[in-house]
């Protein structure tokens, strides 16, 4: 049996035939093409008396397959309430306090560096340029870059020590 002729003897008419049940001509068109790699995959298993009658019957098993996966997913879409997801995401009153001290204390830290190395600080921790785009932006060498930054994380880490247990209470 050539695989060939199989191909173009039955493909528009079962890409026509999944089309009307699936719905959608693309789809259809993904089924057909999963239906033959089964075909040719089973071809080389055993012989296929009627190619046609297992290529429908393959397609129809695939369609009905996949209708009815498209129907739990919009079963679970239409369940699922996204204002109740949304409300238990929410941290609570007292967690968004603590997170709001804890940023308070960070920009505290932060706005007690220089210029400079607040600017280059920011520039790489909250935007991520390297240090070769911050000296491009800053219009200073890398290397000043690099000793902005080392002056600018020395600080930073001597204040979270002096405010570690602002830190710990999670």
């Amino acid at each position: 049996m050539n695989f060939e002729t199989v191909y173009i003897d039955h493909q528009s008419e079962l890409q026509l035939h999944l089309s009307r049940i699936v719905d959608c001509p693309d789809i259809a068109a993904e089924l057909v093409q999963e239906c033959f790699i089964i075909f040719s995959r089973e071809a080389r298993k055993q012989i296929i008396e009627h190619p046609r009658g297992f290529l429908f019957q393959t397609a129809k098993n695939l369609a009905y397959d996949h209708i009815k996966h498209r129907k739990v997913i919009e079963k679970h879409l239409n369940n699922t309430d996204p204002t109740q997801a949304f409300c238990d995401e929410l941290p609570s009153t007292e967690h968004l306090a603590i997170i709001n001290e804890k940023l308070s204390i960070f920009s505290n830290i932060v706005d007690e560096l220089p210029d400079r190395a607040r600017e280059a600080f920011i520039l790489n921790r909250v935007y991520g340029m390297t240090y070769a785009e911050i000296a491009i932006e800053m219009n200073i060498t890398d290397s000043a870059v690099e000793k902005l930054l080392a002056r600018a994380l020395l600080h930073c880490r001597k204040q979270f020590k002096i405010h570690q247990s602002d830190f710990s209470n999670d």
